[in-house]
């Protein structure tokens, strides 16, 4: 299983925005700079964690993004499951036809488990559990 981009990026944003020790706010700019992501990718990962109610966004001279408190909270599986936005099974039989399929095939059902073990362990954790010792240090490059 590979995450998606999407993924990866909304990731890295949040565990940014955790890290930051007082609330001060970053911006679309200072995220693509710090992650050398292009701002456009960081706008579609922004509105979709704003409406999930994960980053605070605020416009204006005085605004900026912020993480929330239900991100801090929020189960690393479950969050990993909201952020691909694909509920379409890992092997999904019915795009080809499956020569398998009659014949009793468990493929589908242990793919589908193994993925809910994996969302599983990571509900263990939260984003708070990723935080860095020395976060200053991973940007003094």
């Amino acid at each position: 299983m590979k995450l998606n981009h999407f993924t990866d990026f909304s990731m890295r944003v949040l565990m940014y925005l955790n890290q930051k020790k007082e609330p001060s706010q970053s911006s679309l700019d200072d995220l693509a700079s710090t992650f050398k992501i292009s701002r456009n990718h960081l706008i579609k990962v922004v509105q979709f964690l704003g409406a999930n109610e994960l980053v605070n966004t605020k416009r204006g001279a005085k605004g900026g993004i912020t993480i929330s408190e239900k991100a801090k909270l929020y189960p690393l599986g479950d969050l990993i499951h909201l952020l691909e936005q694909d509920d379409s099974p890992i092997v999904n039989c019915d795009t080809k036809p499956c020569i398998f399929k009659l014949h009793n095939c468990k493929l589908k059902s242990l793919f589908n488990k193994a993925y809910l073990l994996f969302i599983e362990s990571l509900n263990e954790y939260t984003l708070t559990d990723l935080e860095f010792n020395d976060w200053n240090s991973i940007f003094e490059n």
